[in-house]
């Protein structure tokens, strides 16, 4: 037994050390290059860090006012809606004082910042599956509107547009705890937040009495929220009184008439001015209006878009000076 043992371990002693032209010249022996293998891919930056890198300085700046940064620092995962530094420029211009506000107020600038947030990562190539929009959580608790507008007749974009609250994605940026979308608009927290419907957006502004006035005359503040998503085009008062003399009382005076030319100033669906191009637009009354976009804004047949986008929980509602005549 013992002798077996010997052979079998001298067996295996020679085998580990048996000749080969290999061992015998180590030179022979291929070895591993470190410069040929492939070059490693240095991590992501997280989010604060890429959106320096790209110039988004207004908002890292912001961020960093708001205590936020350690927090977008760290290992979570989120998606940022980034305004770009024009964006802010044009919020403070178009509404200083709500700006000058909420940043001398911590919570409130808190609070505009976590509405730009989405407390988990929507990779890009989940947006070509959205049909046409799709409402997501932000930190901040209300919700965000995307819209995808894709080509479906003349009077719509023909290429894909995708926006946030009718702001326009520029570009897609990826970083290590999450994906950033740079937008062209700074995101108001009221826009979506529940109670914040169509007819409140007409009340609050005052300059649609009479386009009130017909809704409630007809009773369709009590029905108008259940039925979404759609478009308005809201002519202001002054663009009621510009009709001609006795028009305005006889529409008053028939209720159908003025279903009807509430029909005509309203779509469905949600479309922000950033998803329309020229073309015919189908309204609710079975007609189409021509649209016409250019560098000098939006006409919808005979009148001027003078106040777009105003985001509310039923669609969006863009300001008109004229009524409209099909």
């Amino acid at each position: 037994m013992k002798f077996l043992f010997l052979i079998v371990s001298a067996g295996l002693f020679a085998s580990t050390f048996a000749f080969t032209p290999a061992n015998r010249h180590p030179e022979n022996v291929p070895q591993q290059n470190p410069k040929s293998s492939s070059p490693v891919t240095p991590p992501l930056g997280k989010i604060p860090s890429v959106l320096k890198e790209n110039g988004l300085t207004t908002l890292v700046d912001l961020i960093t006012k708001a205590g936020l940064a350690q927090t977008l620092s760290g290992e979570g995962s989120f998606t940022v809606w980034a305004p770009t530094n024009e964006a802010f420029a044009a919020f403070a211009t178009i509404d200083s004082s709500t700006l000058t506000a909420v940043l001398n107020d911590a919570s409130s600038l808190k609070d505009v910042l976590t509405y730009h947030l989405v407390p988990f990562k929507i990779s890009p190539t989940l947006i070509p599956s959205v049909h046409t929009e799709l409402t997501l959580p932000s930190v901040q608790g209300e919700i965000v509107r995307i819209n995808v507008y894709r080509k479906k007749g003349s009077s719509f974009s023909s290429e894909t547009v995708v926006t946030v609250n009718g702001g326009l994605v520029i570009t897609i940026l990826q970083a290590g705890n999450g994906v950033i979308y740079v937008i062209d608009k700074v995101l108001n927290p009221k826009d979506l937040k529940l109670g914040n419907t169509q007819i409140e957006i007409l009340r609050e502004t005052g300059d649609f009495t009479t386009l009130v006035k017909m809704f409630d005359t007809l009773g369709i503040t009590k029905i108008s929220d259940k039925i979404r998503p759609k478009t308005l085009f809201a002519p202001t008062d002054a663009a009621f009184q510009a009709l001609p003399s006795g028009v305005l009382e006889a529409l008053f005076a028939n209720k159908a008439e003025m279903g009807k030319l509430i029909n005509k100033h309203t779509l469905s669906g949600t479309w922000y001015s950033n998803g329309l191009v020229s073309g015919p637009l189908p309204l609710f009354s079975g007609d189409t209006v021509k649209v016409v976009v250019s560098a000098r804004g939006i006409r919808v047949g005979n009148a001027n878009v003078i106040g777009a986008d105003l985001s509310e929980t039923e669609g969006v509602v863009h300001v008109i000076d004229a009524v409209i005549q099909l």
